[in-house]
C-alpha cells in the first residue's frame, strides 16, 4: 500500500499570535482501534512542530516535521525528517526568504522568485497537520486559491458541517475538500477554530485522542458529499445508447485466434452482442452508428486485484477496464461502491466479490473479518457465503495449522480459496492444505527465500526477496518440482508483478519505472508524487534489488510457458498499473495474444463467466474498448483507448481525463448529436 496524497503532501498555519506552547494529541485509528499518533506542539514563537506515525502491518511513517506561516497562513520555514511509509529516508527543507523562495529534499530541488510569499509550498512528506494548514491558507486567500510551489494550483470549497460530542463536550466539524493535489479533491474536517479535527479515510482516520467514536459519521457525511460530486461527474461524462447501435469499420479482437479481423461490424442489442461479421454483412438499417474508422475494438480488460471505491471507478472505465475483482474490502462499503457503479450514480467498471479473512493480530489486515480462533474464521467464511461471495482471500496473521479446515470449508461451499501465504507457513504446503491461487508473485520466491526465522507478516516479505530474489536458481529442481506442482495442482498466480518493479527498480528523486511513460500526461502534483521512492535504493543495493525485480520477470515467462494460469491484477493506482502490468508480461516474454487473452476472457472463465463476457462473439456482453493502434504488435496501443463501452453506456477516456486533469492519451471518439 502506498500512501495517500493526504498523507504524502505537507502543509501550514494559519497565525502566528504569540501563545504559550499547547501541545494537542491526536489518535490515528485503523478499523477503529488506535494504531498511530499525530502530536501537535503550538510554539509560542508562533511555530508548530507535528510528529506523526502509525503502523500498517510494519509499515508506516516515523516523520517529525516543523513549519512557520506568515501573517496569511503561507510557509516561510518547513522542515522534515523521518521515514517514509515503505521506510524510504525522508529529509526536507523550504525556506521563502528575501524574495527567494528555496526548497530540498530526498526527492528534488528548486528555487522559485517572488517578491512576495504568493504562494504555497506543497511538501513531499510531511502530516495531516500540514494538509489542515494548507486548508487555513486557502481559505484566507482571495478567492480561496493559491498557487502551489514547485508547480500548481490549489483551491478550497466548503461541503458540509456536522456537530459532534464526546463526553459532554460537543464541536461543530466543517468538511472541506482541497482541489489540485490529485485527481480528485482531498477531504479533511476542520473545528471551529479552523484546527485539524479529522481525517475520515475508510477503514483509517485520524481524530483528537479519544474522540474514535465519532468518526463513522463525520466518514458517514463525508461519502453522502462525495456521492454527490461522482454523481454529478457521471451525469456529465456518460453517453446513453439506443437499445439497438451497430459499431462499424473496426478491427475487431479475437481473443481465441489472436488475430484482428478487419474491416468488421458489431451489432448490440439491449447491450448484448447480437452479431458480428465484415462491414457488408451486418444489417444496421435504421440504426444509430457509431463508425470505428479502422481503430482497433477489443472486450474490456479486467484487473483481478483492486480494493475498490467509488472515486476509482473513472480511472478504470477510461483505461478500458470493464470489470475488475475485489479482494478485500468492508462488505457494507463494497455494496454500496457496487449499488453507484450499477445505477449509473458513478462511473466505475463491473465488480467480482472475493471476501476477506485474517487473524487478529498486530500485523494483521486493516479491514473486518479478524477471527480470534478457527472456530471464528470459520464462522466468518459461513457468513461470506450467505452473503453471496464465491470467493475468499485469507491474509498473512493466518495460522498456518487453519489452512487446511479453512479450505476444506470453503470448498465444500463451492468457493475459492486464495491468498497471501502466511507467515510461518511455505508457498508449497498451503497448496497441498488447499489454496487454489496465490496472490504477489513475491510470495512465489519466498516459498524459497524465507525461513522459519521470517516473518512474512512484515516488511520482510518485500526486503527478502529484494535483497536474495535475484540468486535464485529458477532452473534448480527444487523450483520445477514447485512449478510442476502448480500445474498439476492448477493453481492460479496473481503476480501484481508492476508494484514489485516499481519497489525493487524505483530511486527516489527518479520519477516511478511504472509512470514514466504516461507521467507527463498527469496532473502537475500527481507526477511530482511519483518521484518517491518505495524502498531505500543506494548505490550498494541498485544493482541487487534490479537483478530480483529481472527476476520476477523470468519467474512469470517460465510460470506461462509451463501452463500456470496467471490473471493480470494490480493492488495500486486503478487503470495505468494495469497497462504497466501487462507491459511487464510481454517483457517477461509473453506473446502480445496471450497476454490480452489472459486480461479477458482467460479472467472471465476463472471466476465462471466465460460464457458471458470477456468476447467479442454473439450473446456477450457488449463490454468494448476502442484503441488507436494495434495491440497485438506494440501492447502499449492499450494505453490509447478512444472509447469505452459497458452494454449502453458510452464513455469517452480523453472526456474522463480531462476531467480528472489528465491530458488525453487519444482522440476523443466522434459522436453524432
Amino acid at each position: 500500500m502506498r500512501l495517500t496524497p493526504i498523507l504524502a503532501f505537507a502543509f501550514a498555519l494559519a497565525s502566528t499570535a504569540t501563545l504559550a506552547d499547547t501541545t494537542v494529541h491526536y489518535d490515528w485509528l485503523t478499523q477503529g482501534e488506535v494504531s498511530g499518533e499525530l502530536v501537535l506542539t503550538r510554539h509560542d514563537d508562533g511555530a508548530r512542530s507535528v510528529h506523526f506515525e502509525f503502523n500498517d502491518r510494519g509499515r508506516g511513517p516515523f516523520l517529525d516535521t516543523r513549519f512557520e506561516v506568515d501573517g496569511s497562513g503561507r510557509v516561510r520555514h518547513f522542515e522534515s525528517r523521518g521515514k517514509a511509509y515503505m521506510g524510504a529516508p525522508v529529509e526536507e527543507v523550504f525556506t521563502y526568504e528575501d524574495g527567494v523562495a528555496e526548497w530540498r529534499s530526498t526527492l528534488e530541488s528548486g528555487e522559485a522568485r517572488s517578491v512576495s510569499l504568493d504562494a504555497f509550498y506543497l511538501a513531499n512528506d510531511s502530516s495531516p497537520e500540514y494538509l489542515a494548514a494548507m486548508a487555513r491558507a486557502l481559505l484566507a486567500a482571495p478567492g480561496q486559491s493559491l498557487p502551489i510551489w514547485p508547480v500548481g494550483t490549489a483551491s478550497i470549497e466548503k461541503l458540509a458541517e456536522e456537530t459532534v460530542a464526546h463526553n459532554g463536550e460537543s464541536k461543530l466539524a466543517s468538511l472541506y475538500a482541497i482541489n489540485g493535489l490529485g485527481f480528485d479533491p482531498q477531504y479533511l474536517w476542520l473545528d471551529e477554530e479552523q484546527e485539524l479535527f479529522a481525517l475520515a479515510m475508510g477503514w483509517m482516520g485520524l481524530v483528537p485522542q479519544g474522540w474514535a467514536e465519532v468518526l463513522p459519521a463525520l466518514d458517514a457525511r463525508q461519502q453522502s458529499a462525495e456521492r454527490a460530486q461522482l454523481a454529478d461527474r457521471a451525469a456529465a461524462l456518460t453517453h446513453e445508447l439506443p437499445d439497438a447501435y451497430c459499431l462499424r469499420d473496426f478491427r475487431v479482437l479475437d481473443v481465441d485466434a489472436g488475430r484482428l479481423r478487419d474491416a468488421s461490424t458489431v451489432r448490440v442489442e439491449d447491450g448484448l452482442i447480437k452479431a458480428v461479421g465484415a462491414n457488408d454483412s451486418i444489417d444496421c438499417s435504421g440504426l444509430s452508428v457509431l463508425e470505428g474508422q479502422g481503430r482497433s475494438l477489443i472486450p474490456g480488460l479486467w484487473d483481478m486485484h483492486v480494493h475498490v471505491g467509488a472515486t476509482d471507478g473513472a480511472l478504470h472505465v477510461a483505461a478500458g477496464v470493464t470489470s475488475v475483482r475485489d479482494l478485500a474490502n468492508t462488505h457494507e462499503r463494497l455494496m454500496e461502491t457496487i449499488g453507484q457503479f450499477q445505477d449509473g450514480t458513478a462511473i466505475g467498471p463491473d465488480v467480482y466479490r472475493a471476501g476477506f479473512i485474517d487473524a487478529a493480530g498486530p500485523f494483521a489486515a486493516p479491514t473486518g473479518n479478524l477471527a480470534e480462533s478457527l472456530d471464528e474464521a470459520l464462522g466468518y467464511i459461513e457468513q461470506i457465503h450467505e452473503q453471496g461471495y464465491r470467493h475468499i482471500k485469507i491474509y498473512s496473521s493466518i495460522h498456518p495449522e487453519w489452512v487446511a479446515p479453512m479450505a476444506a470449508a470453503i470448498h465444500e461451499r463451492g468457493m475459492r480459496i486464495s491468498g497471501h501465504v502466511p507467515s510461518g507457513m511455505s508457498a508449497e504446503a498451503a497448496i497441498r492444505d488447499g489454496f487454489d491461487e496465490i496472490q504477489h508473485i513475491n510470495m512465489v520466491f519466498l516459498n524459497f527465500l524465507a525461513g522459519p526465522d521470517d516473518d512474512t507478516r512484515t516488511p520482510v516479505r518485500f526486503v527478502l526477496v529484494a535483497e536474495e530474489g535475484g540468486d535464485l536458481d529458477l532452473d534448480s529442481e527444487e523450483v520445477q518440482a514447485f512449478i510442476d506442482l502448480l500445474v498439476r495442482e492448477d493453481v492460479v498466480v496473481d503476480p501484481t508483478v508492476a508494484i514489485f518493479d516499481d519497489m525493487f527498480r524505483h530511486r527516489s528523486g527518479e520519477v516511478s519505472p511504472s509512470y514514466a511513460m504516461i507521467a507527463d500526461h498527469l496532473p502537475p502534483n500527481v507526477r511530482r508524487s511519483m518521484l518517491g521512492g518505495r524502498m531505500d535504493i543506494n548505490e550498494e543495493n541498485a544493482e541487487r534489488y534490479a537483478a530480483s525485480a529481472q527476476a520476477l520477470l523470468d519467474m512469470i515467462r517460465r510460470l506461462h510457458e509451463a501452463g500456470v494460469p496467471l490473471v493480470a491484477g494490480t493492488d495500486a493506482l486503478p487503470g495505468f498499473t494495469l497497462h504497466r502490468e501487462l507491459e511487464l508480461y510481454v517483457q517477461a516474454g509473453i506473446p502480445n495474444a496471450e497476454v490480452l487473452r489472459l486480461a479477458t476472457i482467460g479472467s472471465a472463465e476463472l471466476l465462471g463467466e466465460g460464457d458471458a463476457v470477456g468476447r467479442i462473439a454473439p450473446g456477450y456482453r457488449a463490454d468494448l474498448v476502442a484503441l488507436d493502434g494495434d495491440p497485438l504488435d506494440d501492447i502499449r496501443a492499450i494505453r490509447r483507448a478512444a472509447m469505452t463501452l459497458q452494454g449502453q453506456r458510452l464513455y469517452r477516456p480523453a472526456d474522463i481525463h480531462r476531467a480528472l486533469g489528465i491530458k488525453p492519451f487519444a482522440e476523443p471518439f466522434e459522436l453524432d448529436d
